[in-house]
């Protein structure tokens, strides 16, 4: 199936995507679309055209289009990026109260400066000696904060020759540019994806040519163990984000995963953790989908050098 025909399918929900100022689109139940949009407020719009049929077959088509698995009894979970590199998430059956959770979280171009996010020269200043000097940093915040988009812009101080190893599920790192990089892709799920390679097995490779910088996406229970494992071998300039609700839980939430994996680890993390990573970039977000980068804390100097968006 081309993009084209994908693109298609996709135009009852594009109608509303497709406005650079949606942020996010939601379906929690049949014929209801939730739009939230950057300069209004929440609207809830009835579509009759957009009921289950309709959403079960853009899964299927999107599924057959990413070589994965989908199927209401035994896969009943989607996560893909759309042509336009918009993140398409459903769930469909019992596991949701209506039948239905979906969400398409926008990408549309948009230039963001370190300004928006809150930040004076100093802070900017910072930041660039900290890529400069190749840290090892961890992007948090909650969900919809704008970790990826601020990872983003952090890969885009770095020249075009840098060696950039990506590791993702769903491509959202801006990597093109990198021609002397490699991005690489893993399955969403052990049991999904025609010839996706798992977390593990991606460890390997990527160790075995030669990055100069270790780039991870959001961190899962698939993957807490793999990233952490590779921030263990001396990387330098290892970078990822995660879900945390302050800075100082990162490790907590890192070590949360790696147990929901399964994995059970003689020592805690914190052991090696607190002495490999450098810093910390907090990003909160406020009313009308503004986000700032609020705090700043060195993991192994154990200090804030933005506490609450204030300097310390």
């Amino acid at each position: 199936m081309s993009d084209a025909l994908i693109m298609k399918l996709m135009e009852p929900l594009a109608e509303f995507y497709s406005d650079p100022n949606v942020v996010e689109l939601r379906q929690m139940q049949p014929r209801k679309i939730i739009v939230e949009h950057r300069k209004s407020d929440l609207q809830q719009i009835d579509t009759p055209n957009i009921g289950f049929t309709e959403i079960r077959r853009i899964c299927q088509a999107l599924a057959n289009y990413n070589g994965l698995k989908f199927s209401e009894d035994t896969n009943p979970n989607l996560s893909v990026s759309l042509p336009e590199r918009h993140r398409f998430e459903c769930l469909i059956g019992p596991s949701t109260q209506n039948g239905l959770s979906m969400a398409v979280r926008c990408k549309h171009p948009y230039e963001v400066k370190f300004e928006d996010l809150g930040l004076r020269q100093m802070i900017i200043d910072y930041i660039g000696e900290a890529m400069h000097k190749r840290w090892n940093i961890a992007i948090s915040g909650s969900t919809n904060t704008g970790k990826t988009t601020f990872l983003n812009k952090l890969l885009g101080l770095l020249p075009d020759q840098e060696r950039i190893v990506s590791c993702e599920d769903t491509p959202e790192l801006e990597v093109e540019r990198f021609w002397n990089g490699s991005a690489l892709f893993a399955s969403r799920e052990a049991s999904q994806g025609a010839g996706l390679r798992t977390w593990e097995q991606l460890f390997n490779h990527k160790m075995r040519i030669s990055p100069d910088r270790i780039i991870f996406s959001e961190i899962s229970t698939e993957n807490a163990f793999p990233a952490l494992n590779a921030l263990n071998t001396g990387a330098k300039g290892w970078m990822c984000t995660i879900h945390a609700d302050r800075a100082e839980m990162v490790v907590e939430r890192f070590q949360n995963n790696i147990d929901m994996s399964g994995l059970n680890l003689t020592k805690p993390i914190s052991e090696y953790f607190d002495t490999l990573v450098d810093v910390i970039f907090h990003i909160t977000r406020f009313d009308r989908g503004v986000r700032h980068v609020t705090d700043i804390y060195e993991v192994k100097n154990n200090r804030y050098i933005l506490k609450d968006g204030k300097p310390q």
